[in-house]
């Protein structure tokens, strides 16, 4: 596994920067040492020769005293202390010498060195006391000078037969080699760790290399793969795959990056869906915004039509209705019957009148409330009512009726309406047959179908184009046959009539062509249709 590789790398790094950092702590702190004992030779040098020169100087001191007899026994004093100083000094840098050496003639040097300080110790011990009692028997008896100085002189340089200068000189000359030894050693340490530090660090640099070489190595092929994939689905090519082949890391990344362009794939196949979906929806909605518009421009032409055609209705009859008056009251007087022929006109010209208005309130309540009378009635209590309507009508407009007498089954259903509103209903639909039927007889007939009763007009006129038969219920629409037949239409007599029925919970229906005349298919038949009062609840008040 390529992750095992990768530890092995850093495990191997961390080793070698141990091994570095514990190689630099040895050669650090064996460089201190030596550093550490070269700067106690050093000062071990320093002391011994701040001894000789303050022994000096106590010596030139105690020449003057005994020339001139310049007494100053606080400067004797001074180099006392400062010799005594030098000799402390001297015991506690030997003590630290002794804790760093490392040899048998580090050993025997700083045994040479300790005697050297003890013999120099006694010497100055011997000479203070001398000192303290040359001074006090001076004060007593003075004594010959030249004697005194022989004897001090023999003090100062010599102890039990041990000729001090060569000892102080031997010991300066003992430390400055053991100081050049210990300053040659601590540079030898110094070149020694920055050598070894050195290495350690091209070793570590060259192992890195080496190291990053075989990972680059081993992650080129899947990450320039990884890298043409990743451009690829920039591009826009989300069918891309990559191999799922070689360290399992790589495996487990080439199978992430597969069920990403995957996933991505199907998002754009989904979007792609979303937006054909949604440029259909807005399709269809532009095509129903475009018929509603179109609906609404031809609304707005029916109802200026409409407007022209109520004008033309209403105006007709009042012009009429005034030609007959004006035409009773013209010239002389005229005899009763004259009048009441006039009066009659009149009367059957406002019957007209108020008709085409009470079908205009109709349609206008029908939009808010509709007020009902509804009754449970039998077929055969209504059917000899809408034959006398059909009948009266025929006769006044010298049509001929034909009947088609229901079946006695029929006859005892039972039906829950408004007599008044179905024959209202009825009325129109003979109208229509009497003014569109081309003068030919109209037939009245009664049928049941499953829970349904049909009341049938049928006319032998012009019928209904297939293309106009869903718009000839809407209120103000008329076709143009109807138009050019009869220009005074208002073009809501079946839109009453559909009103009608729905309150009712009917049905107004039309199959045009009806029948069959001169060997081609002609006429309309507009039936009105009824739902059935079930059975079980004929015999019940139906508002209970």
């Amino acid at each position: 596994m390529y992750r095992h590789k990768l530890y092995l790398a850093f495990a191997l790094l961390v080793s070698l920067a141990v091994a570095q950092a514990a190689l630099s702590l040895w050669t650090g702190k064996t460089a201190a040492a030596h550093v550490e004992r070269s700067r106690i030779a050093n000062q071990m040098l320093a002391e011994f020769i701040a001894l000789g020169a303050d022994k000096q100087r106590l010596k030139v001191w105690l020449a003057q005293a005994l020339l001139i007899q310049d007494q100053a026994p606080e400067l004797r004093e001074r180099y006392i202390s400062q010799m005594q100083a030098n000799i402390q000094t001297l015991n506690d840098l030997i003590v630290q010498d002794l804790q760093l050496a490392s040899s048998a003639d580090d050993f025997v040097a700083i045994n040479t060195q300790q005697q050297t300080v003890s013999i120099l110790s006694t010497n100055i011990n011997i000479l203070q006391h001398n000192l303290q009692k040359k001074a006090a028997r001076q004060q007593r008896e003075p004594l010959d000078p030249a004697q005194t100085w022989r004897l001090l002189i023999e003090i100062f340089d010599n102890l039990e037969g041990l000729d001090l200068k060569t000892l102080i000189a031997e010991a300066i000359r003992l430390q400055q080699s053991r100081s050049e030894q210990a300053e040659a050693r601590a540079s030898a340490a110094l070149q020694q760790t920055r050598m070894l530090v050195l290495s350690t660090c091209i070793s570590a640099i060259l192992l890195a290399f080496l190291l990053a070489i075989a990972l680059a190595r081993s992650m080129y092929r899947p990450l320039q793969q990884l890298l043409q994939g990743t451009s690829a689905l920039a591009e826009g090519q989300l069918e891309t795959r990559l191999p799922e082949a070689g360290q399992q890391e790589f495996r487990l990344l080439a199978r992430s990056f597969n069920q990403l362009a995957a996933s991505l794939q199907r998002a754009r196949d989904k979007e792609a869906l979303h937006i054909r979906q949604t440029e259909q929806i807005v399709s269809e909605r532009t095509a129903q915004l475009q018929e509603a518009i179109g609906q609404l421009q031809q609304a707005e032409q029916r109802q200026q039509r409409f407007l022209a055609d109520v004008s033309h209705e209403l105006r007709t009859p009042a012009t009429t209705i005034r030609g007959e008056a004006e035409i009773a009251l013209r010239g002389g007087d005229k005899t009763a019957g004259d009048y009441k022929l006039s009066l009659l006109r009149i009367v059957e010209t406002t019957t007209e009148l108020t008709d085409r208005i009470d079908d205009l309130l109709l349609l206008i309540r029908s939009e808010h409330n509709l007020q009902l009378h509804l009754k449970q009635l039998s077929v055969a209590s209504l059917w000899p009512q809408w034959v006398g309507q059909a009948n009266r009508f025929c006769q006044a407009q010298q049509l001929c009726c034909e009947l088609q007498p229901p079946t006695p089954a029929v006859l005892q259903q039972q039906l829950y309406l408004d007599p008044v509103k179905t024959a209202q209903a009825l009325q129109i639909l003979l109208d229509n047959a009497a003014r569109y039927g081309a003068g030919q007889p109209i037939t009245l007939s009664a049928s049941v179908e499953q829970d349904w009763f049909c009341l049938a007009v049928t006319d032998r006129g012009i019928g209904v184009a297939a293309a106009e038969q869903t718009k000839i219920f809407q209120r103000y629409y008329r076709a143009e046959p109807a138009r050019q037949l009869r220009p005074d239409g208002l073009g809501i007599g079946l839109t009453v009539c559909q009103t009608l029925l729905e309150a009712q919970h009917g049905q107004l229906r039309l199959q045009s062509p009806a029948l069959q005349r001169d060997g081609a298919m002609a006429g309309s038949c507009f039936s009105l249709w009824l739902p059935l009062v079930e059975t079980d609840l004929a015999d019940t008040d139906p508002l209970e």
